[in-house]
């Protein structure tokens, strides 16, 4: 096997500062979604397309971050696990490579799709690596108009998100999670619904319960705001969250499937925030109920609905913000 070559300072931009963190952070979330041991993205360079750059690992190959590997040596990993294209705009930005945990063993159909469709925002990550370094963009001033965007839509969900951001702080900040992951949630948490800016106004603003063609059109929104936040450079990780705030512990809800702690974090802080939330407030079709009510509620649905640790959390955490 050819020695691997260490990249070069500027031979990946996507290696490093900012954009290294992002590709870690998605590394990450790929482990965990899928249920794996290792993941690798590698990132392709034109200039050398003999190698392939590791930009991102989780597992066995992290020492390997930031070096050049043959492609042969890629190629063998898709015999060892299972290797996804990572495309986007129709260009080829790199691979994706999963090691799950019996070595050999393919995945199902239904992880498969995952793979699939995670994949888009890492090479949108990739992607914006590269255009970033040419045109730096204010992920601030992005957040801002998204937020902005969501308020004009609809002000009850502007107001009803900026609730969900503050609780989901102060649950994260119990719950033990690390600088960059408390940064994703409350964006996640600010943004979680702003897959709601394409749902018609009938639906949005029905003041009675939704027919099930209506359901249907609104549990889009999670799969709709991840795409929208996946082609802002920056947020890539924070998409992956807000993808999965409607999945249920028990795996019963949308768009995937998940169950367990297959679901991000993140995503299960939100999904407890956000029916708080919804439950003590004034809606269209229901009146806000007492902060006591929403507990209970959250209570009796842990182990079905919700995280039971994030549920055995949240009194004093909500209580704190309510």
């Amino acid at each position: 096997m050819p020695a691997l070559r260490q990249v070069t300072a500027g031979d990946s931009i996507a290696c490093s500062g900012y954009h290294g963190l992002v590709l870690d952070r998605l590394a990450r979330q790929a482990t965990e979604i899928l249920d794996i041991d290792e993941s690798c993205i590698f990132v392709h360079d034109e200039r050398d397309p003999e190698t392939a750059i590791v930009a991102a690992a989780r597992g066995a190959d992290e020492e390997m971050v930031g070096k050049r590997v043959p492609l042969d040596v890629e190629l063998a990993r898709e015999r060892l696990g299972a290797l996804v294209d990572l495309r986007w705009g129709g260009d080829l930005q790199g691979a994706l490579t999963i090691e799950g945990h019996n070595p050999g063993e393919q995945l199902s159909s239904s992880d498969s799709a995952l793979l699939e469709a995670f994949a888009p925002t890492v090479a949108a990550a990739i992607w914006h690596a590269h255009v970033r370094a040419d045109t730096p963009t204010d992920v601030r001033k992005q957040i801002a108009a998204l937020t902005a965007a969501l308020d004009r839509r609809d002000g009850y969900t502007g107001r009803h998100s900026e609730a969900v951001m503050s609780r989901a702080r102060s649950l994260g900040c119990l719950m033990g999670l690390d600088t960059a992951g408390l940064a994703e949630l409350e964006v996640a948490a600010l943004l979680h619904d702003i897959g709601k800016v394409l749902v018609p106004d009938s639906i949005l603003n029905k003041p009675g319960p939704l027919t099930p063609d209506e359901h249907s059109r609104m549990a889009e929104h999670p799969g709709h705001g991840a795409q929208i936040l996946a082609r802002v450079p920056g947020l890539e990780a924070v998409a992956t969250i807000v993808r999965y705030h409607h999945e249920r512990w028990d795996g019963a809800g949308y768009p995937d499937g998940l169950s367990g702690t297959r679901i991000p974090l993140a995503s299960r802080i939100i999904a407890v925030c956000d029916s708080y939330s919804a439950m003590t407030s004034n809606r269209p079709y229901c009146r806000a109920r007492s902060s006591d009510h929403a507990l209970a509620e959250l209570r009796a649905h842990a182990g079905g609905q919700f995280d039971p640790d994030v549920v055995f959390s949240v009194d004093s955490a909500l209580r704190g913000t309510a």
